[in-house]
């Protein structure tokens, strides 16, 4: 996704609920139902873009506990073809319902928008796009596995941590996740995913940055001795 969108203002940020300000940060605010629906075509537009728009179901009311949806790219979709589609038009009047059924817990799914039939954008929940890989990084999983590749997936019951006799954290809790490794043909491992379920684990797979795997030391300018041979008039630090 491009970061086409201003990030927005700190104090949108530092209003939003901390689950979202992330998002919020990178994207702006969010936008109600009601203001969605009027910019709609718009919007959609700006989705097919690469930009991603925020949408509460209440930006005022529900600040304890919001649902947040997301009108993003296709790429944000682990499985667009498994997913209930809606046509722009029908979708437009109940904005509320696609929103509500792309963000119900626990079986909120994907929904997505089409434009004579072909995908356009789709509307997910939000905290799906928190933590994504940079762009680039990305693994295709259909060309991954196309190419002789494999892909294995994990499941991590998580822990509940612990704390010390005096009731201080010694060991920070870790959540339940899936966890997605890709390996290529020769078996090395190239990349790996986690999410709360397989489709996420599969969207975050990716490949890290090429740095990380140098075995040559950081450059260091400092590191290296002028020539022996220089003239007297010459500057050495």
């Amino acid at each position: 996704m491009e970061k086409t969108k201003d990030a927005g203002s700190s104090d949108a940020a530092a209003k939003a609920p901390p689950r979202y300000r992330e998002l919020v940060e990178q994207w702006g605010a969010a936008v109600g139902v009601e203001e969605a629906r009027i910019r709609w075509g718009r919007l959609v537009g700006a989705a097919e873009s690469g930009t991603v728009t925020l949408i509460a179901m209440d930006t005022t009311a529900s600040l304890g506990y919001p649902t947040w949806a997301a009108l993003a790219p296709l790429d944000t979709v682990a499985d667009p073809a498994r997913c209930p589609a809606w046509p722009l038009t029908s979708a437009r009047p109940k904005l509320a319902d696609v929103v509500l059924a792309a963000t119900r817990f626990p079986d909120g799914a994907p929904q997505i928008l089409t434009r004579h039939r072909r995908p356009v954008a789709a509307l997910v929940a939000a905290l799906t796009l928190v933590d994504l890989p940079p762009d680039g990084e990305r693994i295709d999983v259909d060309a991954h596995l196309q190419s002789g590749g494999t892909i294995t997936l994990e499941y991590d019951h998580g822990r509940p941590g612990s704390t010390t006799e005096d009731g201080e954290v010694d060991q920070e809790p870790t959540p339940e996740r899936y966890i997605a490794r890709a390996q290529e043909a020769g078996g090395g491992e190239i990349g790996q995913g986690e999410g709360d379920s397989v489709a996420e684990a599969l969207l975050r797979l990716w490949r890290p940055p090429a740095y990380l795997y140098s075995d040559e030391p950081p450059l260091d300018p400092w590191a290296t001795r002028p020539p022996e041979d220089l003239p007297d008039s010459a500057v050495r630090f």
